[in-house]
């Protein structure tokens, strides 16, 4: 993690540069503001972290997916 201390005439300029996004989520909590870069999901993408960040695996496609393991496990025993 970089800090730095600026002057708030500064902020605007070296925030822009730092965040990739256009929109962020602005949060404080007692004297700590916090922007955290968002990004809107799209249709068809996947918004779970990890292995399927930025898949097109969706909830109906994963819950067939589910259902058709089901089956074939059950044929298998």
């Amino acid at each position: 993690m970089s800090e730095m201390v600026l002057h708030v005439k500064a902020l605007p300029e070296t925030l822009f540069k730092m965040i990739p996004t256009e929109r962020v989520k602005l949060r404080q909590k007692g004297n700590v503001i916090s922007l955290i870069p968002f990004r809107d999901v799209t249709e068809g993408e996947c918004p779970l972290l990890g292995l399927t960040a930025g898949s097109s695996l969706t909830v109906d496609k994963f819950l067939a997916m589910t259902r058709e393991d089901k089956i074939l496990e059950g044929l298998e025993s």
